[in-house]
């Protein structure tokens, strides 16, 4: 696999969280998000997320990875994954436990999230990991984006469809972005994403940006990706600083589409 992401975890995200003040861990556990961040939220927040969170969503992220139709980029092929709302760079610690060192080397992984202390926890995340890719950089804005230099695109949304602070603005620039990316392919542009299948009170965006690029003209096949994945945890007092996953019976309720664009 490459990679031991147990010991980036505890570098990167176990050990800050335990030296953050009291009051600060107090604040991110009581303040019941439930996974909702806003770009502006304190930095203990995205901590505690990526802590909780970030394993069980890139569990769920490999196994539909590896279930999709999607085929890995084969030699002589470049593959751009563009990960948007990327978190602490789960889409590529999921990627990179599902694929070996060979096709990992075609991919170039760009990420982007809005919330500046995601974007440090996901460099850091990059930089701790041998994570094999060709290459994988955060950027600072989707309009950085070049899509020329790349033989395949696969455009990647984890646990994003339910974020309140995901506006109707962002929707349809990543609409844009994407039928941007499907004029300019000479091969067909994909997208994957994951989400919780049993959020009710929050109204889905990706739902939506699948109506914007139906609206745009362009043609959507659209894969239902069916996935059964346990769900884990870190058990709070791990022995030796570290981390250990605690097991539960209980499965993640996972909705997962891989959509496939043309002109």
């Amino acid at each position: 696999m490459g990679i031991d992401y147990d010991a980036a975890f505890e570098s990167v995200v176990q050990r800050p969280w335990t030296e953050l003040p009291q009051e600060q861990q107090d604040a991110a556990v009581l303040s019941d998000r439930q996974g909702q961040l806003a770009a502006d939220e304190p930095d203990a927040y995205a901590l505690h997320d990526t802590l909780n969170y970030q394993r069980g969503h890139a569990d769920v992220f490999r196994e539909v990875y590896k279930s999709a139709l999607h085929v890995p980029p084969a030699k002589g092929q470049r593959l751009l994954v563009v990960d948007i709302g990327a978190g602490a760079a789960t889409v590529a610690v999921a990627i990179n436990e599902a694929l070996g060192r060979k096709a990992l080397r075609r991919i170039d992984y760009l990420a982007f999230d809005p919330n500046q202390m995601m974007q440090e926890l996901g460099e850091r995340v990059l930089s701790r990991l041998d994570a094999g890719f060709r290459s994988a950089v955060y950027i600072e804005s989707l309009d950085a984006i070049n899509f020329t230099n790349s033989d395949r695109l696969l455009f990647t949304f984890s646990y994003v469809s339910h974020q309140k602070a995901v506006s109707p603005a962002d929707i349809d620039q990543w609409a844009n972005l994407i039928g941007q990316a499907v004029g300019r392919s000479d091969h067909a542009v994909e997208l994957l994403y994951t989400t919780a299948s049993n959020i009710h009170s929050i109204e889905p965006k990706i739902p939506m940006l699948g109506q914007r690029l139906d609206q745009a003209g362009f043609k959507r096949q659209i894969e239902a990706i069916r996935v059964r994945v346990p769900r884990r945890f870190p058990e709070p007092d791990s022995s030796d600083g570290r981390v250990q996953w605690k097991p539960s019976p209980r499965l993640w309720q996972v909705e997962a589409e891989r959509w496939v664009l043309r002109p």
